[in-house]
């Protein structure tokens, strides 16, 4: 924020306070928060602005707040990051939703499986549609990165994600993990992020007996350098449209573990540069695991596969790709 700042941008600051609505104190926070927003919105120099970039994690658009926040802006591009695969979007929502699409220059969208679930689930037409592709939070590798060595005899699984095991799942990958079978292999797992489920992933890991093998580390500021001592990353996760953390493990390199869900399955070819589980339950994650773990030799040559995946699919600069659209649009 401060680096927007400096280049002469101005920060308007949401108030977002009672979110989870637990107790009385928040449900009366959370009204104030939602007052105060629309006092903010209509504040808002928006007719300034040749063109307007909305970016929202999962439909925020639909809520009484922001549905017809829309018929202000002059022209305007919608980001949609987020989805769950089998939410159904009706009456006003989707009129919301839909309103958002039909009158918007340009739909971008972190992975086809959203406009698909949008369009086969909720009836929605999309229009103006692409893909988004965020980039990665280090430079591009120029060449092949190294494959390291076993960590004191250890290979070494990461997850980068949210500490939300209703989203991630961290809770069924720690159980999956902690039977008698694993218990006996040479692994650690390191689990990076921060998140409300934190304790909770803490006193399983404590519960379960794996103090030793599995490791909570909070937030990293240096992803390449966690990935440069990794054999394997790890995205078998409820919810996800196309995480970051996957194409920088390819990027790197690594062969990847990820859900069917989102563009996961776009990227990743099984047995080539990493495997797909059908779900994010403890048995799926435990098969897909064990199929993984019978071709740990192979680990080195799928990583290899996967940069040149990630060389194939990835742009050479994805920011200069998306100023590119807005620039075009303001063009015509």
């Amino acid at each position: 924020m401060q680096v927007l700042k400096n280049r002469g941008g101005t920060i308007y600051y949401l108030p977002n306070k009672g979110r989870s609505k637990r107790n009385l104190v928040e449900r009366i926070q959370n009204k104030i928060s939602k007052a105060r927003t629309r006092q903010v919105l209509r504040s808002l120099p928006v007719d300034e602005y040749d063109i307007v970039v909305v970016s929202q994690g999962a439909f925020e658009i639909t809520t009484t707040t922001w549905r017809n926040f829309y018929s202000r802006l002059r022209k305007y591009i919608v980001l949609y990051h987020n989805y769950k695969e089998h939410e159904i979007l009706k009456g006003e929502k989707k009129l919301a939703v839909q309103n958002w699409v039909q009158q918007a220059s340009l739909n971008l969208f972190a992975s086809r499986r959203i406009i698909e679930v949008m369009q086969n689930n909720s009836g929605i037409k999309v229009s103006h549609a692409e893909i988004l592709l965020n980039p990665i939070s280090f430079s591009t590798p120029a060449a092949l990165q190294p494959y390291p060595s076993l960590q004191n005899g250890n290979y070494c699984f990461v997850v980068l994600a949210a500490l939300e095991v209703w989203r991630k799942a961290q809770d069924n990958l720690i159980n999956a993990l902690s039977s008698e079978k694993w218990k006996q292999r040479n692994w650690v797992l390191y689990l990076y992020g921060d998140g409300k489920d934190k304790l909770k992933l803490h006193e399983l890991i404590r519960k379960n007996g794996m103090e030793e093998k599995i490791f909570l580390k909070g937030n990293t500021h240096n992803v390449q350098s966690v990935l440069q001592n990794a054999h394997l990353l790890l995205q078998i996760t409820h919810i996800d449209a196309m995480p970051l953390s996957v194409v920088e493990a390819m990027a790197m390199a690594r062969p990847v573990v990820v859900s069917k869900i989102g563009d996961m399955p776009y990227w990743i070819t099984e047995n080539e540069n990493g495997w797909i589980s059908e779900n994010a339950s403890i048995e799926q994650i435990d098969f897909i695991l064990e199929k993984t773990w019978q071709h740990k030799n192979n680990w080195r040559l799928m990583g290899e596969n996967a940069y040149k995946t990630f060389k194939e699919k990835f742009p050479l600069s994805a920011e200069e790709l998306l100023l590119e659209k807005i620039k075009s649009l303001l063009r015509n």
